[in-house]
């Protein structure tokens, strides 16, 4: 050991998200050691809280499931979602995602990463945009038995609920409406019947860093819990090492190759989120992880790194519970029988687009008309058939109505008069909108065109699965805000991962990824998983660089 260091690695990897893992084992290939260090006290970041999907064109998974797909076509799509390039989205770094993304999927397979298709996931922008593939170019982990993490099966993020992988929430939420629906509905009863005989098996995020978790501790990687960075260490304008509080005491980490910060964003900073977004924003709707609070992402910018998108967050539009929880609907706001509108009563937005488009559709209407909140509407039918915020159809919960959540009416007059609605506008609103479910064409939005829209949507209402008449009473109401489940902007990169400043130059011994990032799809999100996805290559990228591997 060197003087004046307490612990050396040759790549310091900053939180526990997509990357770490990845990165790491690229980092033990080449013959050197990596090092995680993780703020909480639990390992997985928001990969671990999220749905758990990777957006990766021409993967090899999806490849075994017959799906075609070619460099030229997710060329052609991810330019068309990105539009013109941009710090942090450059024609080089969109590139480096679509070559490198089946090579760092290759590479977790060789360590036992079990990964499936998401059949039907569909790109978002199919059939809105060139080079869309409808049969999905996601990919998703499959359900994990998390008793196999020993000690650490306590002490990994893991979304809560049903051992269900993403692309299967859908037909969760028609109840049985659908053979589909039957099906899978058993098939995750008998998932959850297995915790009789030992297995805990979880699905979405939890399975994705649970499976990351079994490798790194099988290939014996270096993880600190509860380890924040304090700073960077810098000499001669490169980036050293760091100091990380570890165990009580601060430990100096020099970093023979580099340091790569994936630590996360800053939607928990609110601070951060006045200064670089757009208002009204609050850290009370984000679903983010609670480690995400901007502290390292600072610490390169106060070395001179550029930021790009620091407005945008991963926007899904959420109900806040009587109990305070927040409830995401990116999937509820697809069925039929139902819509959003503005303050005024209109509506602005095509409510089965993705749920990036929903929060940047709100902010872009509240600059002209109060649209934050928004009002979802539905009648008797969508409570009968469908969930809403994970609760079976149904006569809604007592609490919801007694405070004010949701809001009952027998007629649209009543319910217009409970949201403040002027009840013209709203009766126009919603004869337009019933007039366009007769037809089964939405003239306004396009709502059900997309493949996305109808993997979403009520296969058994026609002529459209999105569309159905808001006729039937009783009619109902809640409120909807602009959450996220991160923030989007972040440090500018180049094609290798490497932090640049705001000419250019690149940060020496510095690299980035994941929301600590400015996103590779601009201000766009091309499919299910595009962000956990980017996470994941550009830090198979960045050791990759770090460690000279070609």
């Amino acid at each position: 050991m060197q003087s004046g260091w307490d612990y050396e690695t040759d790549f310091l990897v900053v939180g526990s998200g997509a990357a770490s893992v990845c990165a790491a084992l690229v980092a033990k290939r080449a013959g050197k050691q990596a090092l995680i260090v993780e703020k909480t006290d639990f390992f997985g970041g928001s990969t671990g809280m999220s749905g758990g999907v990777f957006w990766v064109p021409n993967n090899p998974v999806m490849k075994r499931a017959g799906v075609a797909d070619t460099d030229e076509l997710a060329t052609t799509y991810l330019n068309a979602c990105a539009g013109d390039p941009m710090p942090g989205s450059t024609i080089e770094r969109r590139e480096a995602f679509l070559s490198q993304g089946p090579r760092a999927i290759d590479f977790l397979e060789e360590y036992g990463m079990a990964l499936v298709h998401a059949e039907g996931y569909s790109d978002y922008h199919e059939g809105e945009l060139p080079g869309g593939v409808a049969r999905s170019r996601s990919i998703v982990a499959k359900p994990f038995n998390r008793n196999r993490l020993g000690k650490w099966k306590d002490r990994f993020r893991c979304r809560p609920g049903l051992p269900v992988m993403m692309h299967e929430v859908a037909d969760l939420t028609l109840n049985g409406a659908t053979l589909k629906s039957k099906i899978t509905m058993v098939k995750v009863g008998l998932r959850i019947a297995q915790k009789k005989i030992g297995r805990d098996l979880v699905g979405m995020g939890g399975a994705v860093q649970g499976r990351l978790l079994e490798i790194a501790l099988r290939e014996q990687l270096e993880i600190w819990p509860e380890s924040p960075l304090q700073e960077l260490i810098v000499e001669d304008d490169r980036v050293i090492g760091g100091v990380v509080n570890h165990e009580g005491r601060e430990f100096r980490v020099r970093a023979r190759s580099g340091v790569l910060l994936g630590a996360g964003g800053f939607s928990h900073n609110q601070e951060m989120r006045n200064e670089f977004q757009r208002l009204p924003v609050s850290t009370e709707w984000t679903n983010a992880n609670p480690g995400d609070t901007g502290e390292v992402m600072n610490m390169a910018i106060k070395l001179g790194a550029a930021v790009n998108v620091m407005e945008q967050s991963w926007w899904t539009l959420i109900s806040i519970l009587p109990d305070g929880t927040r409830a995401t609907h990116p999937l509820d706001m697809s069925h039929p029988y139902s819509l959003m509108v503005d303050q005024s009563g209109e509506r602005y937005v095509n409510e089965s687009a993705s749920y990036l488009v929903h929060g940047q559709a709100m902010y872009e209407r509240n600059a002209s008309v109060p649209a934050i909140p928004s009002w979802f509407i539905c009648d008797s039918r969508f409570r009968n058939r469908y969930r809403w915020a994970g609760v079976a159809p149904g006569e809604p919960p007592a609490e919801w109505i007694s405070s004010g959540y949701m809001l009952k009416a027998d007629s649209l007059e009543e319910l217009a008069s409970q949201c403040s609605i002027d009840l013209q506008t709203l009766s126009r609103t919603i004869g337009r909108f019933n007039g366009f479910a007769a037809t089964g064409v939405d003239e306004d939005f396009g709502r059900g065109e997309g493949a996305y829209h109808r993997f979403l949507g009520d296969p058994t209402v026609k002529p459209n699965p999105n569309l159905g008449a808001v006729e039937k009473p009783p009619f109902y109401a809640v409120k909807l805000y602009p959450g996220d489940v991160g923030t989007a902007g972040g440090l500018v990169t180049d094609e290798f991962a490497r932090v640049q400043r705001q000419d250019g130059s690149v940060i020496e011994g510095l690299y980035a990824t994941g929301n600590t990032t400015a996103p590779v799809a601009g201000r766009s999100y091309p499919g299910a998983g595009a962000s956990i996805a980017a996470s994941l290559v550009f830090g198979f990228i960045a050791a990759r660089h770090a460690m000279c591997v070609d």
